[in-house]
């Protein structure tokens, strides 16, 4: 039998993938402890893997695993030289929440342009003439960046162009032969783009700064600042002052460097900034696609037959 080990709460109709399958010995952790995780992890072979770290220490245990299977597609925590050194695939849910996150990014957008969380606070405070003060805007007519055309770029890009916007598109990996829909305008040049953007929107993997201060500083007076992707595209320490500098005016996140945010971070205290706490992709269809997608790919690892679009690093 082989074991299959998987951590934190997942979908039933995931791992009832597992469980159904012939020769395999499912280990569902659903709120495990840092001794659970290693006294399991010595013998499995396949790990589902959410946003949980784990220590050096038990991926020095992981003596027999063969694969790491992502619930979702990002692998900032999972650390490719130590998948090398197990001889370990790392797959992920490439198909799964790229309509989940791109609908958050949207809504983010439109909270940040209607200033939905500065109208609420407001009325609940007895302030119903603040309405006048809002500034809010539209998106249609405004010119729309997204920074990345991957899934979730695409998806936002299409959400944004159906509401009339004019869509920039930054990606420094798209290929040059490919065509944007009739609308979209392809930019080289970040700076360049940033320049003319009235709403950004980051949908880029990684978490190399993007935005420090100088590009910051480039934004419009105005703009509105969407994350979506990893805190730390953008530099938290130099944000405060672009944004008493209105550049950007608003910045809405579902990501932060640090996560979850210490209590006294200055940006918990300000009107102009909007969170919400890493969720974009966990919607109810969401997260069942992606609990469907990485049991699948454990199997499909299993029988030999992984997509390459779902394998993020294999050894050798």
């Amino acid at each position: 039998m082989i074991k299959v080990l998987a951590l934190d709460p997942i979908h039933e109709d995931g791992l009832a993938l597992l469980r159904d399958a012939p020769d395999v010995s499912l280990v569902h952790l659903a709120d495990p402890s840092d001794a659970e995780i290693t006294s399991h992890i010595g013998d499995a072979e396949v790990l589902l893997l959410r946003g949980r770290m784990l220590s050096p220490g038990q991926w020095q245990s992981a003596r027999k695993l063969r694969l790491v299977s992502r619930h979702g597609v990002g692998c900032d925590n999972v650390d490719f030289q130590t998948m090398s050194r197990l001889g370990a695939t790392v797959a992920v849910a490439a198909d799964a929440n790229f309509v989940s996150v791109a609908e958050h990014a949207f809504a983010l957008m439109l909270a940040a342009c209607r200033r939905l969380i500065t109208a609420d606070a407001a009325v609940r405070g007895g302030s119903w003439g603040c309405r006048d003060r809002l500034r809010a805007r539209e998106v249609m007519g405004a010119q729309v960046l997204t920074v990345g055309y991957g899934r979730i770029g695409q998806a936002f890009a299409q959400r944004a162009s159906a509401f009339g916007a004019h869509v920039l598109v930054h990606d420094p990996y798209l290929p040059d032969g490919v065509s944007l829909p009739a609308g979209m305008r392809r930019l080289a040049e970040l700076d360049t783009a940033v320049a003319e953007a009235d709403i950004i929107s980051l949908h880029v993997p990684g978490t190399a700064c993007l935005f420090g201060a100088g590009r910051l500083a480039r934004c419009r007076e105005g703009a509105l600042l969407i994350n979506t992707s990893r805190g730390g595209l953008v530099d938290e320490t130099a944000l405060p002052a672009a944004l008493d500098a209105g550049r950007p005016a608003v910045y809405a996140t579902d990501v932060l460097a640090n996560e979850p945010p210490a209590a006294g971070s200055p940006l918990l205290q300000r009107s102009d900034v909007i969170f919400t706490p890493h969720s974009a992709a966990m919607t109810a269809e969401g997260t069942r696609r992606m609990a469907i997608g990485c049991a699948q790919n454990a199997l499909d690892f299993l029988a030999g037959r992984l997509p390459a679009r779902m394998t993020a690093f294999a050894p050798g």
